[in-house]
């Protein structure tokens, strides 16, 4: 399953659910839904900024799994939205929220729903998110025998996408 169809199916756990995207840990937002009778809040530059900062916030969380266990979900809880960021695999859901919903049951529901599909799921975005100056510079670095992780870092790519984009340009 593809991260269009996972965001859509996630969407669909709860009416009070106003958004949900997927995204790289560097917080390049890749596949999103917004349920089409709610406003948007964050306008501009802000939602940008916003989903980068969840995605910095859960990786910079899961240094403490050895002490902590494994990190569910971070809540950040507004007068307007809730907002849930969960690390999925390589990659970070995000959720917006109306601010009754509860928080812990819906984090729950994603999570018995993200176990059933776990398998079929692939979540790396299609290439043409990625735009052309990105992947040229990517095909440079690639051909010049720079590593898949140094590429990722260099060009604020997760691993994982690197090595698809690279496949299809061999």
């Amino acid at each position: 399953m593809k991260a269009e169809q996972f965001s859509k199916n996630v969407l669909s756990l709860d009416p009070e659910i106003r958004f949900v995207g997927v995204m790289e840990k560097s917080g390049h937002l890749y596949a999103s839904i917004r349920r089409s009778d709610t406003e948007e809040y964050l306008k501009g530059r802000s939602p940008e900024i916003s989903l980068a900062q969840s995605a910095y916030v859960v990786d910079l969380r899961k240094m403490f799994t050895q002490e902590l266990g494994s990190l569910k979900s971070v809540i950040y809880t507004y007068d307007k939205v809730k907002l849930i960021s969960m690390p999925v695999k390589e990659h970070v859901l995000v959720i917006s929220a109306e601010p009754r919903v509860d928080a812990d049951l819906l984090v729950e529901k994603a999570v018995e729903y993200i176990k059933s599909v776990e398998n079929e799921l692939s979540l790396y975005p299609p290439s043409n998110v990625v735009n052309e100056e990105k992947k040229e510079a990517l095909r440079n670095l690639h051909h010049s025998g720079i590593s898949e992780d140094l590429i990722a870092e260099q060009l604020d790519l997760d691993v994982n996408t690197v090595k698809m984009l690279i496949a299809e340009i061999r």
